[in-house]
Parts: C-alpha cells; structure tokens; sequence
C-alpha cells in the first residue's frame, strides 16, 4: 500500500507522522520505504546528517525531473525493514520545472515506483505543505491519503482546499481510486480548543478520524535531533505510545 501523509497547512507534524509511521510498521515487520517528498528534507535530516550535502543524482529530484531509476536513489537506513528516499532543496523549483514539461508530469512518481512497488509492503510519502505538482504527483501513485491536522484554532483551514485537490485527482483519471485512510489530530491537549477540533472533525470525516491522538510531546522532537525515530529515542514516551496505537489503526484499514 502507497500511503501520502498530506496536508498543505505547515506545522501539523506531517514530517513526524511519516517518519514515525513508516517507523512503527517497519517494527513490525513490514518491509518499508519512506519517500521524502518535501523540498524542506526535514525527513531526510532525521536519517541524515543536515551537515551532510546529499548529491543531487541521489535523491528524488533525480527520479522525478530527471527520469532516474527510483532503486537508484533508495538508501538503507540504521533499522530493520526500513528504506527511504532523500529529498534535496532542488525539488523546490519542481512545480516550475514540471509546469513547462509536457509528458506525463502528474504521473512522474507513480511511473517510478511501478518497478519498486511489490519490494514493499508499505510505501510512505513525506509531502510539501502546498497543493502543487509534487503533492499531485504523490496523489497519483498512492492508494490512501493521512491527513495529520493540529487542534489549534486554525487547525480547518485548507481542508476544503485539499479535499478538492483530492477529487480534481480522481476525477481527472490520473488516480481515480485514492481514498482518504484517515484523519489523526496532532499536537493534541487537555483544551477547550482541541476539542472543539476534534468534534469538528467527526462531524465531517466521520469514522474517518482516527482513534488515536498525538500529544503534544518533546520525545518526538528529540527524536529528530538525535537522528531516529521516537520508538528508538523513547520508546515508553506518550508520543511513542500514541505512535504505535495509530500504526495499529493504520494496519487495521
């Protein structure tokens, strides 16, 4: 299954959701490639070094722009049944480049994956916050869609925008299958606000909306600045309990 974490709103912990997602089902024994989507590489600095400049024929830019082998550019990473592909800050001007190319530009990830696709049981993107060619092209190869949302008190805006997006890729036959897997509310607390949110949610997207909550928690940002995720940082932390019981969910749709 090629599951998108989406949401063009920034600060939802889109980065988090992946990297730990994809983190969870590999500990579970699922083969899983994590593909950083995100010309920010906040993904990609988790498994490596910030200090560390990664080659341009070496990360997603290469396979998207420039019609590179997806197996090319797929990196091992310190933990078991887990891969992912690196972003590069180049992938920030992929909505001008692929605007100006005329063959298949909405279809580029989902052409590269075909070879990859059956190596994984899970194939996970890390997308931008923003609704353009990269986040389409993530639409068009993927089965589901995770949309993290903050219960802050513009936690709404951009849902209507993106659900859209979702139906313009449907109804245009580049991906007329993808489905939303589900709705998990982040940065979560004790608030009148949160819950405001999250009722708000449910009336929407209904049994959409995820069970499992993400706390707020400072594990998981710790967990990035020491380069791994929240089950290998601290693995009884709230963020890695509440990790786990979402990747439960996830397997169970």
């Amino acid at each position: 299954m090629i599951i998108s974490i989406a949401n063009q709103k920034g600060g939802v912990a889109k980065s988090t959701t992946a990297i730990n997602v994809a983190a969870g089902l590999a500990l579970e024994g699922y083969k899983v490639l994590l593909i950083d989507a995100d010309p920010q590489a906040n993904t990609t600095g988790v498994f490596i070094h910030p200090n560390i400049e990664i080659p341009l024929d070496k990360s997603l830019y290469n396979v998207i722009l420039k019609f590179a082998p997806l197996a090319t550019v797929i990196q091992k990473t310190p933990f078991d049944n887990l891969h992912f592909v690196p972003s590069h800050i180049r992938l920030s001007s992929a909505d001008l480049e692929l605007a100006q190319a005329m063959d298949n530009r909405s279809e580029r990830l989902k052409r590269a994956l075909g070879p990859t696709r059956d190596e994984y049981d899970y194939i996970i993107i890390d997308n931008p916050p923003s609704l353009g060619m990269l986040t389409i092209n993530s639409f068009t190869a993927s089965d589901k869609i995770i949309v993290p949302v903050s219960t802050g008190f513009f936690a709404l805006t951009g849902l209507v925008q993106l659900q859209e997006t979702i139906a313009m890729v449907k109804q245009t036959q580049l991906n007329p299958d993808l489905e939303i897997l589900g709705v998990v509310c982040t940065f979560w607390d004790h608030t009148n606000v949160a819950r405001d949110v999250i009722n708000q949610l449910k009336e929407h997207f209904g049994s959409l909306v995820f069970e499992t909550t993400i706390p707020k928690n400072i594990s998981l940002e710790e967990a990035h600045s020491r380069h791994t995720h929240v089950f290998a940082y601290s693995p009884t932390s709230a963020g890695a309990r509440a990790y786990r019981d979402l990747v439960k969910e996830v397997i169970a749709r």
